[in-house]
């Protein structure tokens, strides 16, 4: 039995028919138990019940599902930007930021894939080269925002030469295209962190994925670089035998965490590499694990001060 649009008073702002959760959830392209996870943990639409029960869905409220479903294809956490109202989301999925179009720092290999791209999107590249052999002997141009490759096949040396390439540039993201090779490359790039695409792709449908791709909308893109460190390891011991005035301990607690992704930071920087896809995985694990011990060190600062906790005579800074 196929479902009844039903009319029923919009809100403020909103008119038409009203759509059940199957049809709003067909529209949107999200499976209906997704629609329904969403609803339960993240509050994504308030549509309204009927008296049995039956929730009815707007115009904009599958508007923003689709959206929401946009995104969180592209890699974005659905509790991050559930809550965001339609225009912001819009506005990510344009690639935009507080309204403002962000150009990202970015080189691009294969010069129709540069054509494409400048045609929609009025972007500089910080360099084009002609193919990947090309790109290998030229001066690196990172750190980059997004390394760009489009190739004409998708071989395993091909997928070695790319993520060599991006580490080299320190590109963060990777976006590959390709219209022939074996899948087993392509899963094997996005093991590494690469954003694979097979053609054909428009020039728009490409703007929307790199801008995406750049777009961090939770926190400034400082915040995503690892800084030095602040705290020494010894340091940091002292600290979780410093007695605290907080009963749940979470000065040690976060000493031991910051102690913890230092040595994982460390250890994947310093990681034998078998293959360029494995050194850029270790390198990217390595970034990770250095940003999060940035954050980290930020909340232990703040627990020193706020606790008025007298560090021992050495310095707190990371020494060498």
């Amino acid at each position: 039995m196929s479902e009844i649009h039903l009319q029923s008073p919009a809100p403020a702002g909103s008119s038409g028919p009203r759509l059940r959760s199957g049809s709003a959830a067909r529209m949107a392209g999200v499976p209906v138990a997704t629609l329904r996870v969403w609803e339960r943990r993240y509050g994504v639409v308030a549509a309204p019940k009927t008296a049995t029960g039956q929730r009815l869905y707007t115009a904009h409220d599958v508007q923003r599902l689709r959206l929401l479903r946009q995104l969180t294809e592209r890699g974005h956490a659905i509790g991050t930007i559930a809550t965001l109202a339609l225009d912001d989301l819009q506005n990510l999925a344009d690639g935009q930021v507080g309204g403002e179009t962000t150009a990202p720092r970015l080189a691009i290999v294969g010069r129709t894939a540069a054509q494409r791209l400048e045609g929609v999107s009025g972007w500089k590249p910080q360099a084009v080269y002609e193919d990947l052999g090309t790109a290998a002997e030229a001066p690196s141009c990172g750190p980059l925002d997004v390394l760009l490759v489009h190739v004409p096949s998708l071989q395993p040396s091909t997928a070695d030469e790319i993520v060599a390439l991006g580490a080299k540039n320190h590109a963060t993201a990777i976006v590959v295209l390709y219209p022939f090779g074996a899948e087993t490359c392509a899963e094997s790039l996005r093991g590494a962190g690469v954003i694979v695409r097979r053609e054909p792709v428009s020039g728009r449908e490409l703007a929307r994925l790199i801008a995406a791709t750049h777009a961090a909308p939770m926190l400034p893109p400082s915040a995503w670089r690892a800084a030095p460190r602040r705290f020494s390891d010894e340091t940091l011991a002292d600290l979780t035998e410093l007695p605290s005035s907080v009963a749940c301990e979470c000065p040690r607690h976060v000493s031991e965490l910051v102690m913890q992704l230092a040595s994982f930071e460390r250890y994947s920087a310093e990681c034998t590499a078998r293959s360029p896809t494995d050194a850029a995985l270790h390198w990217r694990l390595s970034a990770l694990a250095g940003v999060a011990r940035t954050l980290f060190e930020e909340a232990l600062e703040r627990l020193v001060a706020e606790e008025g906790l007298v560090l021992p005579n050495r310095s707190t800074a990371m020494r060498g």
